[in-house]
């Protein structure tokens, strides 16, 4: 009990002692309290305003496992991905993709209050104000890589997923109310035709190849067993031991065709299944809206924030400043 109490003892003189250096000086602290205080003003009113907005959407399929559909809709994109087969990972892969990427690129976009002129679309590049050095080499080329970067770091796309309800929120931030609500629905808009279109026509290739090599192993088939059928005919007594053995192998030939069509068969009767089954597809169960107000940045917070790290900093300079003119003066008693 008594170590507690000299404990708390030494704590309230510390903080005594802390005031009185803070008081000793407080032109000083005061000083670097406005200081610190300005400068998170500064930040919190000079800082690029983003404007943010939300989709929230739910993929469904009657078909086969979302997993399995997903991934070779990642595939179909050029994503070539070794997670495991989570939904989520699969269309974040296709969303965050080069391909997917560049056609946001490659968009002019309308612009309500990030630039002057509000009625002439841009692109990103624009909407940036990136301005490139020319004079280097391949420039062209290096301002590509650096804006594709930009967008893959997660500040203006951001994807993810509840596991449990297996909602998908779709978030994407810009400098423009706008762009930032357009570019939401472009995205949406895009893994749309993707689902319908690509996955669709996969699909449906697969199964023309099937029914292509069905009607060619039938063909096969008949020729085997005609082939089986004239030499039998010829060779009826089959007295000659390589006639036994040409026999054989031709009534293998038969039954290997026969195999291949009855595999071949099961794997028709799928693939037309798979075709005429329903499309997988992203449903939107919130719908994104243009935002009107900015999501950063949160100028209360930053200016609560720096007024307590004032309030810190005012006091630490104030009690080093005096610390150092103790010691100052202690050197100068002993010189």
């Amino acid at each position: 009990m008594q170590t507690q109490s000299e404990e708390e003892i030494d704590l309230l003189e510390l903080m005594l002692s802390i005031i009185k250096r803070t008081l000793k000086h407080r032109v000083l602290a005061v000083l670097v309290f406005v200081l610190v205080v300005g400068g998170a003003f500064a930040f919190a009113f000079l800082s690029t305003p983003f404007y943010q907005t939300e989709a929230k959407i739910i993929y469904q399929t009657t078909g086969s496992p979302q997993s399995s559909g997903l991934g070779a809709l990642a595939m179909l994109a050029g994503v070539s991905t070794s997670k495991a087969d989570d939904p989520s990972a699969y269309l974040q892969d296709i969303i965050l993709s080069n391909n997917m990427l560049q056609s946001i690129l490659a968009e002019k976009w309308n612009v309500s209050v990030a630039l002057p002129d509000t009625l002439t679309p841009v692109d990103l590049q624009t909407l940036w104000k990136i301005k490139p050095d020319t004079t280097k080499e391949n420039w062209q080329m290096k301002l590509k890589y650096k804006m594709l970067s930009a967008l893959k770091k997660g500040k203006y796309i951001v994807f993810s997923q509840d596991k449990k309800s297996g909602v998908i929120t779709l978030t994407t931030e810009f400098q423009d109310p706008q762009v930032s609500f357009d570019v939401n629905n472009f995205i949406y808009n895009q893994l749309t035709y993707i689902l319908k279109n690509k996955m669709h026509f996969k699909a449906s290739e697969n199964r023309k190849f099937t029914e292509e090599r069905l009607l060619e192993i039938k063909d096969n088939l008949k020729e085997a067993e005609d082939n089986l059928r004239r030499f039998r005919q010829r060779n009826r007594l089959r007295v000659d031991p390589a006639d036994e053995l040409e026999d054989a192998r031709l009534q293998r030939e038969v039954l290997m065709n026969q195999e291949i069509m009855i595999q071949l068969q099961k794997q028709y009767e799928i693939a037309k299944i798979d075709e005429a089954r329903d499309i997988p597809v992203l449903d939107v169960i919130d719908l994104p809206m243009k935002p009107i107000e900015k999501s950063k940045p949160k100028r209360r917070i930053i200016v609560l924030v720096g007024g307590v790290a004032a309030i810190f900093f005012a006091m630490l300079v104030a009690v080093l400043y005096d610390m150092f003119l103790e010691k100052k003066a202690t050197w100068r008693k002993n010189a």
